[in-house]
Protein backbone atom coordinates (compact mmCIF):
# COMPACT_ATOMS: atom_id res chain seq x y z
CA UNK A 1 0.00 0.00 0.00
CA UNK A 2 2.99 2.23 1.01
CA UNK A 3 4.94 1.51 -2.43
CA UNK A 4 1.46 2.09 -4.52
CA UNK A 5 1.37 5.69 -2.52
CA UNK A 6 4.96 6.70 -3.11
CA UNK A 7 4.73 5.43 -6.83
CA UNK A 8 1.80 7.70 -7.73
CA UNK A 9 3.22 10.46 -5.43
CA UNK A 10 6.08 10.19 -8.11
CA UNK A 11 4.57 10.16 -11.52
CA UNK A 12 2.68 13.27 -10.17
CA UNK A 13 5.40 14.89 -9.72
CA UNK A 14 7.39 13.69 -13.17
CA UNK A 15 3.79 14.90 -14.68
CA UNK A 16 4.18 18.28 -13.22
CA UNK A 17 7.62 18.59 -14.04
CA UNK A 18 7.30 17.80 -17.62
CA UNK A 19 4.25 19.92 -17.99
CA UNK A 20 4.96 23.56 -19.58
CA UNK A 21 5.13 26.51 -17.18
CA UNK A 22 2.11 27.88 -16.11
CA UNK A 23 1.16 31.27 -14.47
CA UNK A 24 0.24 29.58 -11.28
CA UNK A 25 3.83 27.87 -11.75
CA UNK A 26 5.65 31.42 -11.58
CA UNK A 27 3.42 32.80 -9.02
CA UNK A 28 4.56 30.01 -6.34
CA UNK A 29 7.91 30.09 -7.43
CA UNK A 30 7.79 33.85 -6.95
CA UNK A 31 6.68 33.21 -3.51
CA UNK A 32 8.71 30.06 -2.58
CA UNK A 33 12.28 31.90 -4.14
CA UNK A 34 11.23 35.23 -2.22
CA UNK A 35 11.11 33.31 1.20
CA UNK A 36 13.74 31.15 0.94
CA UNK A 37 16.32 33.25 -0.26
CA UNK A 38 15.45 35.52 2.61
CA UNK A 39 16.72 32.95 4.56
CA UNK A 40 19.36 31.98 2.90
CA UNK A 41 20.85 35.77 2.10
CA UNK A 42 19.92 36.26 6.13
CA UNK A 43 21.92 33.10 7.56
CA UNK A 44 24.73 33.34 4.78
CA UNK A 45 25.52 36.81 5.61
CA UNK A 46 25.62 35.98 9.40
CA UNK A 47 27.56 32.95 9.27
CA UNK A 48 30.11 34.35 6.43
CA UNK A 49 30.67 38.17 7.27
CA UNK A 50 32.03 40.49 9.31
CA UNK A 51 30.17 40.48 12.87
CA UNK A 52 28.91 42.66 14.54
CA UNK A 53 26.43 43.69 11.86
CA UNK A 54 23.71 46.18 12.49
CA UNK A 55 19.94 45.36 11.83
CA UNK A 56 19.86 47.85 8.75
CA UNK A 57 22.52 45.82 7.52
CA UNK A 58 20.59 42.54 7.68
CA UNK A 59 17.67 44.24 6.56
CA UNK A 60 19.59 45.36 3.13
CA UNK A 61 20.61 41.62 2.52
CA UNK A 62 16.61 40.33 3.35
CA UNK A 63 15.95 43.07 0.79
CA UNK A 64 17.85 41.87 -1.72
CA UNK A 65 18.02 38.31 -1.25
CA UNK A 66 14.01 38.63 -1.49
CA UNK A 67 14.52 40.54 -4.75
CA UNK A 68 16.88 38.00 -6.40
CA UNK A 69 14.40 34.85 -5.30
CA UNK A 70 11.14 36.63 -6.45
CA UNK A 71 13.22 37.23 -10.02
CA UNK A 72 14.58 33.67 -10.00
CA UNK A 73 11.41 31.96 -9.36
CA UNK A 74 9.62 34.38 -12.33
CA UNK A 75 12.84 32.87 -14.31
CA UNK A 76 12.46 29.49 -13.31
CA UNK A 77 9.42 28.70 -11.36
CA UNK A 78 10.09 25.29 -10.72
CA UNK A 79 13.66 24.38 -10.35
CA UNK A 80 13.61 27.43 -7.39
CA UNK A 81 10.38 25.34 -6.15
CA UNK A 82 12.21 22.55 -6.03
CA UNK A 83 15.17 23.99 -4.61
CA UNK A 84 13.91 26.66 -1.91
CA UNK A 85 10.88 25.19 -0.40
CA UNK A 86 12.64 24.17 2.61
CA UNK A 87 14.23 27.11 3.33
CA UNK A 88 10.92 28.71 2.94
CA UNK A 89 8.84 26.73 5.49
CA UNK A 90 11.95 27.31 7.77
CA UNK A 91 11.17 28.13 10.74
CA UNK A 92 7.22 28.26 10.26
CA UNK A 93 6.90 25.26 12.11
CA UNK A 94 5.48 24.96 15.71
Amino acid sequence: MMNRFLQSRYQNYVRWWNAPVTRRDRIIGAFIGGMGCFWIGILGRLALGPLPVSLSTLAWWALGSILVGVMLGICFPKNVSVVCFPFSTFGGGS
